[in-house]
Order: C-alpha cells, then structure tokens, then sequence
C-alpha cells in the first residue's frame, strides 16, 4: 500500500473511531444519585496492529466477565454490557462529585481487515479486556485450472 493510501485510511479511521465514540449504541439510566438523563458511557477502546493480528485492548472496570457479550466477526468486533451501580454509599450522605456512570454500553470496533473467527483469545484481568484477533491471510499463490 502506498504512503499517502496509508495515510488517508488512518485519517478515516481515526475519524471513524470519533464518530463511534460520539453517537456510542448506549441507554444511559437515571440513578439513585441523580445522574442527569442524557449521560452515558464508552469503555475507552485501543487498537493495536502486530502485522499478523490486531490487538484490542478495551477498559472496563467494575465489571464481571459474566456481565459482558464479546461478538468477533470477520470486520469488526462488538462488545456489550453493564456496570451497575456499585457507589456503597450508606446512610445521608451528601454526594459532592459523581464522575463514574452506570448503565448499558456497546462499542463496534471495525477492523482494516478481516480476522479469523476461530482464532479469538479473550482475557479479563484488572478491568481490562484483551482481545487477540489473528488476521485471515488470503493465500497467494498459482492454482491450475482443468478447461472443459
């Protein structure tokens, strides 16, 4: 591939990736500490390209493995879940800041080329999700055709 052609997939792609973040697939949910309707939340999303596999590494803390869906298709991968609320307030206390959001979320990660689905490794360790995503090689090569 060309510079200026690796260039201008790197510009769409990182454009790509804004847009995603900002019409992020969420239902935010109003809670008991008043959170305003309208406020969601995206894990935050790193991707990385080894040459033989991309690598997606995805913050999530807070949250159980049992509460996440992790769906690998050949161009993209989408994660789903829910972190509840967890705040472990008692009593009349006063909250003074409420920085962390609950609720559903959805991410949709595309991918610049296609992965073999059969070979997806998933971890949970620390709040962070690891996904390791083994590009498909298409086979170059000569293959000899009968005429009839």
């Amino acid at each position: 591939m060309s510079k200026k052609k690796d260039e201008t997939f790197d510009i769409l792609f990182s454009m790509k990736n804004k847009m995603d973040r900002f019409f992020a697939v969420s239902e935010p949910e109003p809670t008991s500490f008043g959170l305003q309707p309208g406020l969601q939340w995206s894990p935050a999303v790193d991707l990385f390209d080894y040459g033989n596999e991309y690598r997606v590494m995805i913050e999530v803390p807070g949250i159980e493995k049992e509460q996440i869906e992790l769906s690998v298709y050949a161009d993209k991968v989408v994660i789903k879940g829910r972190r509840e609320e967890s705040y472990g307030v008692s009593g009349k206390a006063e909250v003074l800041c409420l920085e962390r959001v609950c609720g559903r979320f959805e991410r949709v990660i595309l991918l610049p080329d296609p992965v073999d689905t059969e070979l997806v490794k998933a971890a949970l360790k620390n709040g962070m999700l690891t996904i390791l995503l083994a590009k498909k090689i298409a086979e170059i090569g000569k293959k000899s055709i009968a005429i009839e």
